[in-house]
């Protein structure tokens, strides 16, 4: 089949707010699986029906692996109709000129941002692509710029890419919340593409406890456009890659392989990575991301890394702290699973921003401050009848 006639705009992950919980077709985990070091194969190539091609195509799409799917249906390791295998590869056509926009956009950016001085790493999908899937550069394609943004110029980056025409579609919660609490901010361009800017890995306990400042005392390098681009060394990609799998919600089977493919292919020093997460106190999220890895993928390789994984304490607290993203509960929810992290002295703060954000939050979701504030009363006067009679009995 021919490929779209325009160029696509690239579809950020961002706006999905649902994950896809159907149960997964084998051969989307064997696309996945493929290329991983002590993956059996001699079972021969996993089937795609007629009836099932629609679903998994569209899966592939949701969870950005289309690339993984297409290559393996065009080298045989899963087997489809010729009609299937030419949708899956104009999806991965689709995927590949959506990438090569976003990478244009990252160098775009990293113009603006070295021209204002402001320390920044890139991270997630382009810095995996081309440090650590080399070989198979053009099956991990990716849709939106992630970058890391060191503490203390986060303001500075913030008006350099207000200057440069980006803009903030959702406003911070409270004035400083960002760089006290926050995980970043989502900016977009007029032709509405997507920067995601991180000042930590993830909200609530485990964002609050990171020690971000840390990430810049080294880094690698890819290049894009004769630009050079400092991107998060390999501890500290797998680091990333952990909280995204456990805490992210989004794209579990391509993000699972990221886990994998640091561990195995790219031998990344993962014991560094542990050492950082224990000093910060997220080992509980490396752990578990890399056993997580293992289960979504099937894995059946052993690996230092996967034998002190399954063995590493998780306390009761981390696991419940868990348990929220796991469930993918409301971003409330989330948020409050740092209150135990909290200094005593931060938390009032903490809970004020949460619980009455500021007006140009309020008005982005279309509330007026009276009304939050009503409507905040009325949920604390429902909570404090259930204990009441839950008291009584």
């Amino acid at each position: 089949g021919s490929g779209p006639r325009d160029p696509p705009r690239p579809q950020p992950e961002r706006r999905r707010h649902v994950a896809d919980h159907r149960p997964l077709h084998p051969a989307l985990r064997a696309a996945v699986r493929r290329g991983l070091p002590g993956i059996d194969v001699s079972a021969g190539p996993v089937p795609i029906g007629d009836d099932d091609a629609p679903d998994v195509l569209a899966r592939a799409r949701f969870d950005r692996t289309t690339g993984f799917l297409a290559a393996a249906l065009l080298d045989g390791s899963i087997a489809a109709t010729d009609d299937t295998v030419d949708a899956a590869s104009i999806d991965w056509q689709r995927s590949l000129q959506a990438a090569v926009l976003v990478e244009a956009f990252a160098v775009r950016t990293a113009a603006v941002l070295d021209d204002a001085g402001v320390r920044w790493r890139l991270t997630k999908g382009a810095a995996l692509a081309h440090l650590d899937y080399r070989d198979r550069l053009a099956e991990r394609t990716f849709g939106d710029v992630d970058l890391v943004i060191h503490p203390d110029d986060w303001a500075s980056c913030l008006g350099a890419l207000n200057s440069a025409g980006l803009r903030r579609p959702a406003p911070e919660l409270r004035p400083g919340y960002d760089r006290r609490f926050g995980k970043g901010a989502t900016l977009v361009d007029a032709r509405e593409w997507e920067i995601d800017l991180h000042l930590r890995f993830a909200i609530g306990r485990f964002g609050v406890r990171a020690r971000m400042e840390e990430l810049f005392e080294r880094q690698d390098e890819i290049e894009l456009a004769g630009r050079t681009i400092p991107v998060l060394d390999g501890p500290d990609r797998l680091l990333h890659a952990c909280h995204h799998l456990v805490l992210g919600g989004f794209s579990a089977l391509r993000v699972a392989r990221d886990v994998a493919q640091l561990v195995l292919v790219s031998e990344v020093d993962w014991e560094t990575t542990a050492a950082t997460a224990s000093a910060w106190h997220v080992d509980a999220v490396v752990a578990s991301g890399i056993t997580q890895a293992w289960q979504r993928l099937e894995l059946d390789v052993d690996h230092p890394a996967h034998d002190w994984a399954v063995q590493h304490p998780i306390s009761r607290g981390d696991a419940r702290a868990i348990d929220v993203f796991t469930e993918e509960r409301p971003f409330r929810n989330q948020a409050l699973t740092a209150v135990p992290a909290l200094a005593w002295h931060r938390i009032p703060g903490y809970l004020f921003a949460l619980g009455f954000p500021g007006t140009d939050s309020l008005r982005e979701r279309g509330r007026r401050p009276l009304d939050h504030v009503r409507r905040s009363a009325s949920r604390l006067g429902q909570r404090a009848r259930v204990g009441s009679n839950g008291n009584r009995n």
